[in-house]
C-alpha cells in the first residue's frame, strides 16, 4: 500500500479502495463451487419453481507516471455485479458497478439497475438506457425506471428519469463543466414489430430544474418536447423494405427567457409546454429502403438534420447536414467472393445561413474473396472530396474561401492459415497508399502552395501455435507520409508469447513492443536566438561542427523519438472455477528533440471473478 500513501489520493477514496481490497482477499479465500442455485421442475411440467445465476467481479487498479500529467488517478477501485434468476418463470436481475474513481465534479459513471420480466412484460429500474428512436431518446442514461409492454403485435414502453445530476461551476481540478439537474420523462406506442411491418409514436419532455445550480455560470436551463412518428413497411415476402423516421423537437434554450403569447398555439399543448422567446421547432429525419433477391442486395437512405436540432435524449448529435446513401452488395462464385459498393454525398448550410457550404463526396468498393481453404484476400478503394464553397461569389475573398480537397485510398491485404497436424501458421500482410490532393482555386491559380500528402502503411504479422498451450507472434509496421513541407516516418516491432501452465489453469502472456517515429521539415530563420530552444535542435543550425555561431536562413529539422512498451497479462482459474486476471502495461518515451518531454507511464490492475 505505500503506492497509494505516496500518491495524490484522497483519505475517503483511499479508505473506500482499502475496504475494496479486504473485499477481493475475502473472495480469494473461498472455495465455493461455481454452481448456479436451481431446483429441478414442477412435476409433469417443464416450470422450474425457482433458479438463480449470476457474477461478482471486483477490478483493483494502480497508476503512476512521471514526465507528464497523470491520465488517470493514482489508485481505483471497482465492484461489479450482477445477478440473474427466475420464479415460475417470472425472470428477473440486477446489475451494478460501483467505482472509487466516481467524482462530484462531473456525472456520475457509478449505475445500478434492476430488471424483471414475466411473459410480454419487462420492468427495469436503477441506471437504464432505452432506445426508443434515432432522434428522440437515443443512448441517454436515466436514473428511473423503464416499462415495456409486447403482447405481440403491439408494445408500449415508458420511461421515466433524472437524466443528469446537479454539478456546480467550479475551478477545482477534474472539473468539466456545470450542469442543472435534469429529468425525462418519454412513451413509445407502436404496433407491428421492428424491422417489418409497424407503425411508432415515440414522445419525450425533458427539463432542466430551475435554482438546482447556485451558480450556473455561462449554462442555461433548458426545456425540450419530442414527437416522433415511424414507419416500416415490407413487400413481397420481405424482398422490398422500407423505413422512416421523423423528429420534431421543441427546444428552449434558456428556461427563464420571456413567454410567447401565442394565440393559434393549442391550450393542452400550452399547459405542457411553454413556449419562450429562445425556443426554437426543428426536425430531424431519415429515410431507408432495401432490396434483396438472391445474392444481390442493395441499401439506400436520405437524412436530413436541419441546423439547430436537438434533443436531451440524445448524447450528441451533429445538426445541419443532409445525406444520400447508396450501399449496393453482390456475392459470387458460390459465396467465395463478397463485392461490395458505397456512394454518399452530403452538405450543410441547409438554409443558406452561412458564409460557406462545405460538400461531401465519398465513393467507395471492397472486394473480399476466398482464393482457397488457406488463403483470403481484401481490396478496397475509397475515394472521398471534400469542398468548401463560399455562397456569395462576388466577395473579394471568394478564392481564399474556396478549398477543396480529394482524397484517394488503395488497400490490399492477403492471409493465409496453415495447419499442419497440431500446429497451427497464420500470416497477415497489409499494405495501404493514400493521396491527399489540395485542388483549391487559390493553387489552380498559383496564389499559394498545395497542402497535398502521400501516405505509406504496411504490416506483417506472423502467428504459430503449437501444442501444449505454446504460442508465438511477430508483427512489424512502417509508415511513411510525405508532403511539399514535410517529411514523416514511423517503425514499429511487436513480439508476443503466450503459454499455458498447470492443464491449462494459468495462462501467461507477454508483449514487448518498440516503435521509432520521426518528422523531417524546413525552418526558416530570420533572426536566430540561441537562448530559446523552441527554434529547433542545436545541431540543426551549427554552421560548422564544432561552431556555436548560427546564422539566419533556411535549415532542416529532424526530431525522431523511441517509444518503448510491455503488456504481461496472465489469468488463473481457481479451484473454485473463478478466476483471477492481471495485467501490467507500462510505456517509456525517449525523443531526442529539444523541448520534448521524455516520460514513463505503468498501469497494473488485477480482477477477481466470481460465478455462480
Amino acid at each position: 500500500m505505500r503506492f497509494f500513501k505516496s500518491t495524490r489520493i484522497g483519505r475517503k477514496a483511499r479508505t473506500r479502495l482499502y475496504l475494496l481490497c479486504a473485499f477481493f482477499l475475502f473472495l480469494c479465500l473461498q472455495n465455493v463451487p461455481v454452481t448456479s442455485q436451481t431446483l429441478a421442475p414442477v412435476a409433469g411440467t417443464d416450470i422450474r419453481p425457482f433458479s438463480m445465476s449470476g457474477n461478482v467481479g471486483f477490478l483493483s487498479e494502480a497508476y503512476a507516471v512521471s514526465g507528464i500529467n497523470a491520465r488517470r488517478p493514482p489508485g481505483m477501485g471497482q465492484i461489479s455485479a450482477a445477478t440473474r434468476f427466475s420464479i415460475f418463470g417470472f425472470r428477473s436481475g440486477i446489475n451494478l458497478l460501483y467505482s472509487t474513481d466516481n467524482n462530484a465534479l462531473r456525472q456520475s459513471m457509478n449505475r445500478f439497475t434492476f430488471q424483471g420480466s414475466w411473459r410480454w412484460l419487462s420492468v427495469s429500474a436503477g441506471s437504464v438506457n432505452p432506445r426508443f428512436s434515432k432522434y428522440s431518446l437515443n443512448g441517454v442514461t436515466v436514473n428511473g425506471a423503464l416499462l415495456e409492454i409486447n403482447p405481440g403485435h403491439f408494445s408500449l414502453s415508458i420511461a421515466g428519469g433524472r437524466t443528469r445530476r446537479a454539478v456546480e461551476l467550479t475551478s477545482q481540478p477534474g472539473f468539466r463543466e456545470p450542469s442543472f439537474e435534469q429529468w425525462l420523462f418519454a412513451s413509445r406506442i407502436g404496433v407491428g414489430r421492428r424491422g417489418g411491418n409497424q407503425f411508432a409514436l415515440t414522445g419525450l419532455y425533458s427539463y432542466d430544474v430551475l435554482g438546482s445550480v447556485a451558480n450556473p455560470g455561462n449554462a442555461l436551463p433548458a426545456e425540450n418536447l419530442n414527437i416522433t412518428p415511424e414507419f416500416g413497411l415490407v413487400l413481397w415476402g420481405g424482398k422490398v423494405s422500407f423505413e422512416s423516421s421523423l423528429s420534431v423537437s421543441v427546444f428552449t434554450r434558456d428556461r427563464t427567457s420571456d413567454e410567447l403569447e401565442l394565440d393559434e398555439v393549442p391550450a393542452f399543448f400550452t399547459s405542457i409546454f411553454t413556449p419562450r422567446t429562445s425556443t426554437r421547432v426543428d426536425y430531424a429525419g431519415e429515410v431507408m429502403s432495401r432490396f434483396s433477391h438472391g445474392p444481390f442486395r442493395i441499401d439506400s437512405g436520405y437524412e436530413r438534420i436541419q441546423p439547430g436540432f436537438r434533443s436531451l435524449g440524445l448524447g450528441y448529435v451533429r445538426s445541419d447536414q443532409e445525406t444520400y446513401r447508396v450501399r449496393p452488395q453482390v456475392r459470387i462464385l458460390g459465396d467465395r467472393a463478397n463485392i461490395s459498393g458505397m456512394f454518399s454525398k452530403g452538405r450543410n448550410n441547409l438554409l443558406d445561413t452561412r458564409v460557406t457550404t462545405t460538400q461531401r463526396q465519398q465513393l467507395g468498393l471492397n472486394t473480399m474473396v476466398r482464393l482457397t481453404q488457406s488463403v483470403n484476400m481484401t481490396l478496397s478503394y475509397i475515394r472521398l472530396t471534400n469542398e468548401t464553397k463560399p455562397v456569395d461569389t462576388s466577395t473579394p475573398i471568394a478564392m481564399e474561401l474556396h478549398q477543396k480537397q480529394v482524397s484517394r485510398s488503395f488497400m490490399l491485404s492477403p492471409s493465409f492459415l496453415y495447419r499442419s497436424g497440431l500446429v497451427s501458421h497464420s500470416v497477415t500482410v497489409t499494405g495501404s497508399y493514400q493521396i491527399l490532393d489540395d485542388k483549391s482555386e487559390s493553387v489552380t491559380s498559383g496564389d499559394r502552395q498545395a497542402f497535398g500528402f502521400t501516405n505509406f502503411n504496411s504490416g506483417l504479422s506472423y502467428n504459430i501455435s503449437l501444442p501444449g498451450g505454446l504460442s508465438l507472434g511477430v508483427s512489424g509496421n512502417y509508415l511513411r507520409n510525405e508532403s511539399d513541407h514535410s517529411k514523416a516516418t514511423g517503425h514499429a516491432a511487436n513480439t508476443t508469447g503466450g503459454y499455458a501452465f498447470f492443464n491449462r489453469l494459468l495462462s501467461v502472456n507477454l508483449t514487448v513492443g518498440w516503435s521509432r517515429n520521426g518528422t523531417e521539415f524546413v525552418r526558416i530563420i530570420e533572426e536566430f536566438n540561441p537562448s530559446d530552444p523552441a527554434q529547433g535542435t542545436w545541431k540543426s543550425y551549427r554552421t560548422t561542427e564544432n561552431s556555436n555561431d548560427f546564422l539566419e536562413g533556411e535549415y532542416t529539422v529532424r526530431q525522431w523519438s523511441n517509444q518503448y512498451s510491455l503488456n504481461l497479462s496472465a489469468s488463473y482459474r481457481l479451484p473454485n472455477g473463478n478466476q483471477i486476471r492481471m495485467n501490467v502495461r507500462g510505456m517509456s518515451s525517449r525523443p531526442n528533440s529539444v523541448g520534448s518531454i521524455e516520460y514513463d507511464e505503468m498501469r497494473a490492475s488485477i480482477r477477481y471473478d466470481h460465478r455462480f
